[in-house]
């Protein structure tokens, strides 16, 4: 599981930002995904593909406060895919990437994805953005055979059971508090453990993995406090925490409660417990709103490496790519442009490996054939590999911790990938000697 996010954060504020991630709660299409990943029968689907243009869809919020977090995740899926069509796009064919505004509300979603599907005609849905967002419009995809690939969202569902149009692009919250539950486990022995946990899947799943990972350990849990989305000040669950005698907390909540949680912990109660966030957190935006100084030796999990591991070769042509074609934009490449960049990489490495007789099928067939594919920032991290039965392209995770204003990490690399033994695909007919994607390919100058 590999790869992550950015932004320049300079005009945000922390009451901005408390908004900027707060959900709609709006009906949604929310059901149990049908089993499986059936490969369709009939004539092959071409919607979106022209001798010319590959057309694809996303839905992101572009305006209001939402877009100041989060547009930047699709902004650099653009410049990758502009840096690809500079080069001749993928067969010849250009993809023409079009971001629908949904304003991080459901019911927009709906309509955004709706409109991407029947009107524009899109190939697919790429990196689709927000738990209760994508939720309203994951089984309308599924029932039309659109691809819906790289969900950028943690929840099991998206592939548990898998679905043969749905692919993660985040480790699913129930492997990460698997993770961190081990980590307690071991670095804790026998700790006390307080969670404050979001009120929906994402807490719910994120307490599941936990569970299990202290299972058969000492650790015990004495406290379980929950917030709802639209609630940014959780002081007073923190304050039950400590009062429950928690001497290590673990918490699955969106950047500005676990701000609010930490803040409340340090500066109010100066309560100098180890406190360990969920993986949205490991960027920038959390530093910012819980202080450098409030952050310092927060722990969390990482599933790639940060904009400013610039030693890194994919980093460093990441980076390259961002300054060309950053369509307006200005600052430096952050976590949320490299993370969507990441997404783009692994949408042309299936166009590349579906061949030039593009369509629906050709393309998921090659998408859960992915063995020992070194994306550009996998370095350290490991190859992207699915199957049929395995539709998750980052399943390694390692512990992350705040030191001197920035996420650095610590410890070993833990591998939870469910593909081995693969054997890599045969390149189609008319491949590209020199393929536009993977660790090894260099950062290529356009006009």
């Amino acid at each position: 599981m590999s790869s992550i996010k950015k932004l320049c954060w300079t005009a945000l504020s922390a009451a901005l930002i408390a908004v900027v991630l707060m959900v709609v709660a709006c009906g949604g299409e929310d059901e149990t995904s049908t089993p499986g990943a059936t490969k369709p029968v009939g004539t092959p689907d071409t919607t979106g593909v022209t001798d010319t243009e590959i057309k694809l869809g996303t839905h992101y919020p572009l305006s209001g406060n939402p877009a100041a977090a989060y547009a930047p995740i699709s902004y650099g899926m653009k410049a990758f895919f502009d840096y690809i069509n500079a080069q001749g796009g993928v067969y010849g064919r250009k993809i023409n990437f079009i971001i629908g505004d949904d304003h991080y509300n459901p019911a927009d979603t709906v309509e955004v994805v709706r409109k991407l599907v029947e009107q524009d005609k899109v190939f697919g849905i790429i990196s689709g953005l927000g738990e209760e967002t994508h939720a309203a419009v994951w089984k309308y995809l599924e029932e039309k055979g659109v691809p819906d690939m790289y969900v950028s969202t943690g929840l099991d569902k998206w592939t548990n059971p898998v679905a043969y149009n749905r692919y993660s692009g985040n480790p699913d919250y129930v492997t990460e508090g698997d993770f961190l539950g081990h980590y307690i486990a071991k670095t804790y022995p026998n700790g006390k453990l307080g969670i404050l946990q979001q009120s929906d899947q994402l807490g719910q799943d994120g307490e599941k993995g936990l569970r299990q990972g202290i299972e058969g350990s000492n650790v015990e849990i004495v406290s379980v406090e929950q917030y709802d989305v639209v609630q940014s000040d959780v002081s007073a669950q923190t304050q039950r925490l400590k009062a429950a005698g928690a001497d290590v907390v673990a918490v699955f909540a969106i950047p500005p409660q676990a701000a609010s949680m930490v803040t409340t912990a340090r500066k109010t109660l100066s309560w100098d417990v180890p406190i360990i966030v969920s993986a949205i957190n490991c960027s920038d935006i959390f530093i910012l709103l819980a202080t450098p100084e409030n952050s310092e030796g927060i722990l969390s999990s990482v599933f790639g490496h940060q904009a400013y591991d610039t030693q890194i070769p994919g980093v460093q042509k990441y980076e390259k790519i961002w300054a060309k074609f950053q369509n307006g934009a200005s600052g430096p490449m952050n976590n949320f442009e490299l993370y969507g960049m990441s997404m783009a990489e692994a949408t042309v490495w299936g166009l590349e490996m579906a061949g030039k007789d593009l369509t629906h099928q050709s393309y998921l067939d090659a998408a859960q054939s992915m063995c020992e594919v070194w994306c550009s920032t996998c370095e350290d991290f490991g190859p992207w590999q699915t199957s049929p039965t395995d539709h998750k392209i980052n399943e390694v995770l390692i512990i992350n911790k705040v030191v001197n204003g920035k996420w650095v990490p610590e410890g070993d690399i833990t591998s939870y990938e469910s593909t081995s033994n693969c054997t890599p695909m045969e390149p189609p007919e008319g491949f590209d000697e020199q393929p536009k994607v993977g660790k090894d390919t260099p950062f290529v100058e356009t006009p």
